[in-house]
């Protein structure tokens, strides 16, 4: 077992490397795309996964999607140095959830110590602000507020929606999306309660409920809500991932 594990993480790097070669061959060395590692979702059934609607928009973002399976720091740190962003995804079921969040942990303390843009997107937001310091709560069930419609993603596929308001000053939200109010969507039971030391909030819902954060100086954003998936409804989604990839706020 551990000599497939060990061939296929050999396999999954090899095709990395070849896949940043082929991109920088075809386009030219000036405008090669950033190449944006995605922590493995950790299944429980065993299988080395990401989202496919993550990989989609990443690329539609402008940058290429590359898996990192689960390896050892060493092993991590050699893969983020071929990278140029982390994103870390929402939750999935099935998933080693304790697992998963000390792995993301490590990935994304090695990230940061090279100064790579880190966008977390719903868990990823959350596990981002809990590693820096800050803490997450359950998501108040007598809310008005709709966060999580389960009965609408099973049936039509789409999450919940609901207006965002996106706060003043010169942050990626800000930016993107304007002052005031916004329509965004939402699929989630777990919150941000306190913002991590450093951390500011951009984006809140009427509730109160954070949306979005983003480091006052490091390149590095959480959004509660999925852009990932929303750009199909709202373009400015998919400008939000391309500049917060690349660690810009504009």
């Amino acid at each position: 077992m551990q000599a497939m594990k060990t061939l296929l993480t050999s396999l999954l790097v090899a095709a990395f490397v070849a896949a940043g070669a082929c991109a920088a061959e075809g386009v030219g060395a000036e405008r090669r795309l950033p190449v944006v590692a995605i922590p493995d979702y950790l299944q429980t059934n065993g299988v080395v996964s990401v989202k496919r609607s993550m990989a989609e928009a990443i690329l539609k973002a402008g940058c290429l999607p590359v898996l990192l399976p689960e390896m050892e720091d060493p092993a991590v740190d050699q893969f983020l140095s071929q990278c140029d962003a982390v994103m870390v995804g929402g939750g999935i079921k099935g998933q080693d959830y304790p697992r998963r969040c000390a792995y993301e942990g490590r990935v994304i303390a090695l990230a940061a110590k090279r100064g790579l843009p880190i966008v977390g997107i719903c868990h990823g937001c959350q596990v981002i602000n809990l590693h820096f310091g800050g803490t997450l709560a359950p998501v108040p069930s007598d809310r008005k507020l709709v966060h999580k419609d389960a009965t609408r993603f099973e049936r039509t596929g789409e999450r919940a929606e609901h207006p965002v308001s996106v706060s003043p000053g010169g942050t990626l939200m800000a930016g993107v999306f304007g002052e005031g109010s916004v329509k965004l969507n939402s699929s989630h039971t777990m919150r941000c309660l306190n913002p991590a030391p450093g951390f500011r909030v951009t984006a809140q819902a009427e509730d109160g409920v954070i949306e979005a954060i983003e480091h006052e100086t490091l390149p590095i954003f959480g959004f509660q809500f999925h852009p990932e998936i929303y750009w199909k409804k709202d373009a400015r989604c998919l400008e939000l991932l391309r500049l917060a990839l690349r660690g810009k706020r504009k």
